[in-house]
């Protein structure tokens, strides 16, 4: 940022101040109190386009910037064929279309300004200047180029855009609950090396013992089953015997009725035989009856209409239909007795019949059931039970075993999946852990602080060799060593490594004389080596110097006004 030219109308304790700046250094000197803070503040105001100064930070009240007596102020400061200015008591300042002011010229304006953040401001001023990126994607970028977890720093990543400190809490809160999970599961208090080799302990548990086990389980219930099975039959044998021995009294009544039954049948067959000859005698039908509507014999004229009971009279009583007719007069006999008797004996004879078949099957179970042999004895039945329940004695002892080696089984399983899942509860806490600790202070933000100081570190360092001053450092808990003229050499670092290359220093009065020509003759080395292309000095001195360097002006400030040169000293 190379200075051309500087005016300055009506601005605090300057009334006027028109200046081309034809050499890099230019010193602006006067008697105290006659403006040259005024012109110092003017100019951070045209520069910076921050149009409030000196306790004034409200627009209503920058009427109080304006010189004694005036209604209006301005200040313009040309560099680089752009004009920089604010207007007062409007507060107007450069459009940012043809104006932007870079983000560190305020720190180089005023020296004083970076010692005055507190520690976080001034890093995270630092990691700006030097271009350093803490954003959570570029912090993202380093975790994994240390080989860290993704997945686990995409779950902390968001917490990034709060700051390194709420981070590196939760990722560490993160290791604490796995260590509580690891603990929950192992009973033991965490230990890395412990649990980098920590395991369950396992049950005795022999797998061929528990498939035997199972196999003789399986043969004691096949042998229990062919046992059910052979009591059941020998109890169904017994059963069954039982059973036909209790219908030997029944059927040894109907078996003894044989013959009584057989005669019998043989009486009522010849009966029923007799009985049928009869009815088929009479023609194997009833009488003829009366016709049912009669006719005089004479005219053939109905005699439905007859008086009451004449008809009754002629036809004789009413016959139901389905009931025999009056028997014919035979001798002792007639035709409804001889069928009634069939019917009788009709029925005799089928009875018979059934009583002659229920006799003889009688006869026949009788004589299965004497041939049959004897039943099993209750002896035996009395020893397939004993021989089950041994059998069912001997399976609780195999199901005992088989359910203690299963739970030493199941034991050993679980025992397993404990050590698996301790180990993973491990590896998650080392991850945490790595992760809360690259997020620590001394971790990547210490990096980060590394990459930022280095080379500012190195510049004071310079600035210290060139001018022969105490080295003004910035540690890496951002105190400063102060060394000689801190201010000057922060400003400077600061210019040199943001490209401003402007240096603003007040109170050029306060060194003495080795010490101002130290500081010229630093200067002088600046501009040499095109490290600052312009330098403005203010200080209260008497006169100006006698001499100064061939890249030097000076110029001399009294009561509000940049005039001619005093004579020098």
């Amino acid at each position: 940022m190379k200075l051309t030219h500087i005016e300055i109308q009506n601005v605090l304790g300057i009334r006027r101040a028109v200046v081309r700046l034809d050499k890099p250094i230019c010193l602006f000197a006067g008697p105290n109190h006659h403006g040259k803070s005024s012109m110092a503040e003017a100019i951070r105001m045209a520069l910076t386009g921050d149009a409030t100064a000196r306790g004034v930070h409200l627009k209503k009240d920058l009427s109080a910037l304006v010189h004694d007596g005036c209604e209006s102020g301005s200040a313009a400061v040309q560099f680089d064929r752009v004009t920089a200015y604010v207007v007062l008591p409007s507060g107007k300042t450069t459009p940012v279309a043809e104006y932007a002011m870079p983000p560190a010229l305020p720190y180089v304006l005023d020296g004083q300004r970076f010692s005055t953040l507190a520690p976080n401001d001034r890093r995270s001023f630092l990691f700006g200047l030097m271009g350093i990126k803490i954003t959570p994607e570029a912090v993202t970028q380093r975790l994994v180029a240390k080989g860290l977890v993704l997945d686990k720093i995409k779950r902390i990543t968001p917490l990034l855009r709060g700051g390194f400190d709420a981070a590196h809490k939760e990722a560490k809160a993160k290791a604490t609950e796995a260590k509580g999970a690891w603990r929950a599961i192992t009973g033991e208090t965490y230990g890395a090396v412990k649990a980098a080799s920590w395991a369950a302990a396992v049950p005795a548990y022999d797998a061929a013992a528990l498939e035997d086990a199972l196999a003789r389980l399986s043969a004691s219930d096949a042998a229990i089953a062919t046992a059910n099975q052979t009591l059941g039959a020998l109890q169904g044998d017994k059963q069954r015997y039982d059973a036909q021995r209790a219908r030997l009294p029944a059927l040894s009544e109907k078996a003894a009725r044989l013959d009584r039954i057989k005669a019998k049948l043989v009486k009522d067959e010849a009966d029923l035989a007799e009985w049928q000859a009869k009815v088929d005698s009479a023609g194997g039908k009833p009488p003829a009856r009366p016709p049912a509507v009669l006719t005089c014999p004479c005219c053939d004229a109905s005699l439905t209409q007859l008086p009451n009971g004449a008809l009754q009279a002629y036809r004789g009583p009413e016959v139901d239909p389905d009931e025999d007719p009056a028997p014919e007069a035979e001798p002792g006999l007639n035709f409804g007795v001889h069928r009634a008797s069939r019917d009788l004996m009709a029925s005799a004879v089928t009875n018979g019949k059934r009583d002659l078949a229920d006799a003889v099957a009688a006869s026949a179970d009788l004589k299965a059931i004497k041939a049959l042999g004897e039943p099993p004895a209750q002896s035996e039945i009395n020893t397939a039970a004993v021989g089950i329940e041994q059998l069912k004695t001997a399976r609780q002892v195999y199901s005992a075993k088989v359910d203690a080696m299963r739970q030493a089984k199941a034991a050993a399983e679980a025992a397993a999946k404990r050590t698996t899942e301790a180990a993973a509860h491990h590896v998650d806490v080392v991850a945490w852990d790595k992760l809360g600790d690259a997020l620590a202070p001394d971790g990547i933000p210490g990096e980060m602080l590394v990459e930022a100081l280095e080379p500012i570190n190195s510049r004071l360092q310079q600035s210290a060799n060139d001018s022969e001053w105490l080295t003004v450092g910035i540690n890496a808990d951002m105190s400063i060593t102060w060394g000689t003229r801190p201010y000057a050499m922060l400003a400077e670092a600061i210019s040199f490594h943001s490209g401003v290359k402007l240096l603003v220093l007040d109170r050029f009065d306060l060194l003495d004389l080795q010490g101002r020509a130290d500081l010229l003759a630093w200067l002088e080395v600046l501009v040499e080596q095109g490290e600052v292309d312009s330098a403005l000095l203010f200080g209260t001195l008497k006169a100006l110097p006698a001499t100064l360097p061939a890249c030097a002006q000076a110029e001399w400030i009294e009561g509000g006004v940049v005039g001619a040169m005093r004579a020098a000293a």
